[in-house]
C-alpha cells in the first residue's frame, strides 16, 4: 500500500514564537539573543546570561562588539542615608573639625544620591574621602553588577537565531502550513519549503504540527476527466430492444446451480449499431441486483473510449485492468476488487483473473480479435476462460462483434449459444442529430447533408444510417496507369476532398516502420535478423525524422533486436541497398510530402511505449488537433470518430497468403472493423481498399460488409480441409537453439504419436508434420511443429505424456 503523509499545523503564534527560536542546531550566540528577547527584566546580570545560556564572558565581549548587545560594566554607587537638610546640617557642624569631609559631603549634595564613584572621580572625590562619611553612617556605597541588553530591534534579533540556528526552513513550514486549510501533504513542503523529514520530525517532536499518515490509492483513472454524474441511456431502437429483452430476464439467474449451463448470447451486430448501449443495460441490471460485471476489451488502445462510455453510466463504480498499470496501480485496484469496493471492471484479457466476488455478467467485445487468445505459456484464450468462469459463478456472457469469430458463429448457429442480430447503424438520438447539425452549419451550411434517416413510430427520437461504400481499388491497374505511389488516385482525391471539407481522415496499414524489407539490388541479399531469420524492418528513428533524413535503425519486429543499417551489402559489397514495401511511417511520409498542410498522428506501437500514450493519441484525434490518423490494427477496433468520412486501406494484402488456416478470416474481420470507423458522424463516409488481389472472397465481403456471404465460402473452404469449427486443434511445438536437435525431437514425437495412433486405432485423428515453423527461428530458438487434427485430438495426447520441451496450445488461433 501507498502511504501518504499530510502535516497538519497544532500550534498558535505565541506557542510558535516562543518554541521556534529553541529548534534548530546548537549555537551561544542564539541563546543568549533567544534568553534577552524573552526575558521580562530588560536588565539582567552578566551572570545571569551566563548561567541561563552557558556562554563565556569572552562571548559576550564579542557579540558587544558586533553592535548585537550592549555590555554595561559593574559599577559603585552613592547612597544617601540621611535627608539633604540633615546631610547640610552635618556638612556645617563638619567646617570646624573636618573640612574635607564638609566640602566632600557639600559636593555629593550638589550631584544627588546614588551617583557612581566613576563620576565622583571625575569631581575630584576619592574613594578614600568618602570612607569617613560611611563609617559616620551618612553615606552607603552599593554595588551594581555587570548587565546586558539587546542592541537590535526584535525582528532584528529573531532573523540572527533564525540564521544561527538554521530554522529558515522551519519557519517556512510553518508559514506554508498557516497558510493552507487543510493538511498539506509532505511531498509538496518538500518541494514548495525545501524541508527534509528531520525538519518536519523536529517540529512534530516540538509540538508545532502533527504528521498524519493516510493510505492513498493509486488509480490508474484519478487524472482522467470522467462524468461525475449518470448520463440518461437513450431510447432503444426495435433491434435493440429484441436483443436487450432476450438477454434481461438472465441476469441475476443462476442457473449452474441448477446444474445448467450459463446462457451465453452472440450479438451480432454491424459496426456502430449500438452493441455498447445492451451491455450498458446487461451492466446497469447487474449492478441492480447486487451484483458485479467484467467488460473486457481486446486491446489497451480500445480501454480509453470503452472507459468514458462505462463511466460516464457508472461515475465512481469503474476500475480498470489492463497491463499497461504500474505494479502499485495494478496491486490497489486488485484489493479495490477484493473488498467489493468496484462494481465494473474494464479491461483486458488478464482481468478475467481479478477477484471478482459477486460477479454476474462478463461481456467480451469483439469478441473474434486475436488478442484475447494468450500467445505464452499458459495458452489460453480469454472467451473459453470466460465460459468457465461463468459456469463457476453463474454468470451471463455476452460475446459482441461486427465480424464474429467462425468458431463462435457456428455455435450460435447450432444453439449451443443465443445468436442475436443488430443490422443497422445508428448514427445518434434525433435531439443529439439536431445540437450536432446546429453546430455544423455554424458557417458551412453547404458541409450538412442529410445522411441519417428516421426509424418511423417505432422509435421516433432513432436515427440511423447506411454502412459506409467501399471502392476497391486495383493496385494493379494504378501501376499500368504509371502511378508508382503507395496511394492510389481515387484515395488521393479523397483525402483531399476530406481535408477540404474540415473532415477527418484514417490510413490504415498493418505494418510498422518505413520499409518492410532492405535488399541488394546486385545480388539478391535480404538482410536478416541473426537471432530470428527473418526480414528486418527499416525505422526512422526519431532524431532522424526530426532532421527528415532516409536514416534509421532496421529493426526486428520479433525479438526488437537493433541493426546499424550497412552502408555496403554484407554479402557481395555492393553500395546498391534499397528499401522495399511500406509501413505506418512510410505513409506518414508520403501524407506530408502529398498534403503539407495536414496535421498528421501516427498511432502504432513504436509511439505508445510511453505510459497513457494511447489515451493521448485518442484524445487528440478526437478532439480535432489533427486531420489524419495512420496506425495499425489499433484503429480497427471499436473507435467511435464522427468526423472520420474516409477510411482508406493502403495494402489489404498484408497477411493475406500466409500459410495459415485463419488468414482469410483474419483478412475479412481487419478490413470490415477498419470499414466501420468510417460514415459515423453526419457526413457520412466511405471507404477506399487498396489490393493486388480485388477478386479474393475475403476482400469482396468486407467491402459488401456481408458476414454471412464470407461465413458460407469460409466454412466450404473449412469442411474441405478438416479446420475448425469441423474440427479441433492442437500445435505441438518445439523449440531449441540448435536446428538438428529441434528437427530430431519433432521426428522422434511424431513418430511416438502415429505408434500410438496405430496401436489404439486412432482413424479420427490426423497428424500434421512434423515441419519447421513458417517462422523457423525466433530469439535463437529453431522451431519445429506438429499439428494434430480432429474431433477431440486432446485425447489422444492424455495417453502420451509430452516430453520435456514441447508445448502444447490446444485451439490455437495461428499456426505461423
Amino acid at each position: 500500500p501507498r502511504i501518504e503523509e499530510y502535516a497538519r499545523l497544532v500550534a498558535d503564534e505565541e506557542t510558535i514564537a516562543h518554541i521556534l527560536p529553541q529548534l534548530g542546531r546548537t549555537s551561544r550566540r542564539a541563546d543568549v539573543l533567544a534568553y534577552l528577547l524573552a526575558l521580562p527584566d530588560p536588565l539582567p546580570t552578566v551572570e545571569q546570561v551566563r548561567e541561563a545560556t552557558g556562554c563565556s564572558l569572552q562571548l559576550l565581549r564579542q557579540m558587544a562588539q558586533d553592535g548585537w548587545i550592549v555590555l554595561t560594566p559593574a559599577t559603585t554607587r552613592v547612597i544617601f542615608r540621611r535627608t539633604a537638610e540633615a546631610l547640610a546640617a552635618e556638612a556645617a557642624a563638619l567646617d570646624a573639625r573636618a573640612p574635607v569631609q564638609a566640602r566632600t559631603l557639600r559636593a555629593l549634595l550638589s550631584v544627588g544620591s546614588g551617583v557612581s564613584l566613576h563620576a565622583l572621580r571625575q569631581l575630584g572625590i576619592r574613594r578614600a574621602h568618602l570612607a569617613p562619611l560611611v563609617r559616620r553612617g551618612l553615606i552607603q556605597l552599593v554595588k551594581d553588577p555587570a548587565t546586558v541588553h539587546l542592541a537590535l530591534d526584535p525582528d532584528e534579533a529573531e532573523e540572527h537565531i533564525i540564521h544561527l540556528r538554521g530554522t529558515a526552513i522551519h519557519r517556512r513550514v510553518l508559514q506554508a502550513l498557516a497558510a493552507e486549510e487543510a493538511p498539506a501533504w509532505v511531498g509538496w513542503l518538500y518541494a514548495e519549503t525545501g524541508a527534509t523529514r528531520s525538519v518536519l520530525k523536529e517540529l512534530e517532536e516540538a509540538g508545532l504540527i502533527v504528521i498524519e499518515r493516510e493510505e492513498v490509492v493509486r488509480d490508474p483513472l484519478a487524472d482522467r476527466a470522467l462524468p461525475t454524474t449518470p448520463e440518461t441511456p437513450p431510447t432503444l431502437t426495435p433491434d435493440q430492444r429484441a436483443a436487450w429483452d432476450a438477454i434481461r430476464p438472465y441476469i441475476g439467474r443462476d442457473d449452474s446451480a441448477e446444474g445448467g449451463e450459463p446462457p451465453v448470447f452472440l450479438l451480432h451486430g454491424v459496426t456502430g449499431s449500438g452493441k455498447t448501449e445492451i451491455y450498458l443495460r446487461a451492466i446497469a441490471q447487474a449492478l441492480e441486483q447486487g451484483g458485479q460485471a467484467l467488460f473486457l476489451v481486446p486491446e489497451i488502445a480500445l480501454t480509453p473510449q470503452t472507459i468514458q462510455r462505462v463511466a460516464a453510466r457508472f461515475p465512481g463504480r469503474v476500475a480498470v485492468w489492463h497491463s499497461d498499470l504500474n505494479p502499485g496501480e495494478r496491486f490497489d485496484t486488485w484489493r479495490r476488487v477484493l473488498r467489493g469496493e468496484v462494481d465494473v471492471i474494464v479491461g483486458t484479457r488478464s482481468a478475467l483473473f481479478a477477484p471478482v466476488s459477486r460477479l454476474r455478467l462478463i461481456v467480451l467485445d469483439e469478441e473474434h480479435d486475436e488478442s484475447y487468445k494468450n500467445q505464452r505459456l499458459p495458452y489460453y484464450h480469454a472467451r473459453e476462460v470466460a465460459l468457465a468462469l461463468a459456469r463457476l459463478t453463474g454468470s451471463v456472457v455476452i460475446l459482441g462483434s461486427a465480424t464474429p469469430d467462425v468458431v463462435t458463429y457456428t455455435r450460435a448457429r447450432e444453439g449451443r449459444f443465443h445468436l442475436l442480430s443488430l443490422p443497422q447503424r445508428i448514427i445518434a438520438h434525433r435531439k443529439q442529430v439536431e445540437a450536432m447539425q446546429a453546430h455544423a452549419r455554424q458557417g458551412r451550411p453547404a458541409t450538412v447533408p442529410p445522411a441519417w434517416q428516421p426509424l418511423g413510430r417505432e422509435a421516433p427520437d432513432a436515427r440511423v444510417i447506411p454502412l459506409p461504400p467501399v471502392r476497391i481499388v486495383d493496385m494493379r491497374l494504378e501501376l499500368k496507369a504509371g502511378n508508382r505511389s503507395i496511394f492510389s488516385r481515387a484515395l488521393q482525391r479523397g483525402i483531399r476532398h476530406a481535408l477540404d471539407a474540415q473532415q477527418q481522415v484514417i490510413l490504415f496499414i498493418n505494418r510498422r516502420g518505413r520499409a518492410s524489407f532492405v535488399l541488394c539490388r546486385d545480388c539478391g541479399h535480404v538482410l536478416q535478423c541473426e537471432r530470428c531469420d527473418v526480414p528486418l524492418t527499416f525505422h526512422i528513428t526519431q532524431e532522424h525524422a526530426a532532421s527528415r533524413e532516409v536514416r534509421g535503425v532496421l529493426l526486428c519486429h520479433h525479438c526488437n533486436r537493433r541493426y546499424e543499417v550497412p552502408q555496403k551489402c554484407p554479402q557481395c559489397g555492393s553500395p546498391r541497398i534499397r528499401y522495399f514495401g511500406g509501413g505506418t511511417q512510410r505513409v506518414e511520409e508520403e501524407v506530408r510530402r502529398l498534403f503539407p498542410q495536414a496535421r498528421v498522428l501516427r498511432w502504432d506501437r513504436d509511439v505508445t511505449t510511453a505510459r497513457g500514450a494511447h489515451w493521448r493519441i485518442l484524445e487528440a484525434f478526437a478532439n480535432h488537433e489533427a486531420d489524419v490518423l495512420i496506425g495499425t490494427q489499433m484503429l480497427a477496433k471499436g473507435l467511435d470518430l464522427p468526423r472520420v468520412t474516409l477510411v482508406g486501406v493502403v495494402s489489404a494484402d498484408e497477411g493475406l497468403f500466409l500459410p495459415d488456416y485463419r488468414t482469410a478470416e483474419r483478412t475479412f474481420q481487419v478490413l470490415t472493423q477498419v470499414a466501420g470507423r468510417a460514415g459515423r458522424g453526419l457526413w457520412g463516409g466511405h471507404v477506399i481498399v487498396q489490393t493486388y488481389n480485388p477478386e479474393h472472397y475475403a476482400i469482396r465481403a468486407a467491402a459488401r460488409h456481408d458476414y454471412l456471404r464470407f461465413y458460407r465460402q469460409e466454412m466450404r473452404f473449412r469442411r474441405e480441409l478438416g479446420y475448425p469449427p469441423t474440427a479441433r486443434l492442437v500445435r505441438l511445438l518445439y523449440t531449441h537453439t540448435q536446428a538438428h536437435r529441434a528437427r530430431q525431437e519433432a521426428e522422434r514425437l511424431a513418430e511416438t504419436l502415429r505408434e500410438e495412433m496405430h496401436r489404439r486405432g486412432v482413424k479420427d485423428i490426423a497428424l500434421v508434420g512434423p515441419a519447421p515453423c513458417f517462422y523457423a527461428r525466433l530469439r535463437g530458438q529453431y522451431r519445429w511443429h506438429i499439428i494434430l487434427r480432429g474431433p477431440d485430438p486432446v485425447r489422444l495426447l492424455q495417453q502420451v505424456p509430452l516430453p520435456r520441451g514441447w508445448r502444447a496450445d490446444v485451439d490455437p488461433v495461428n499456426t505461423l
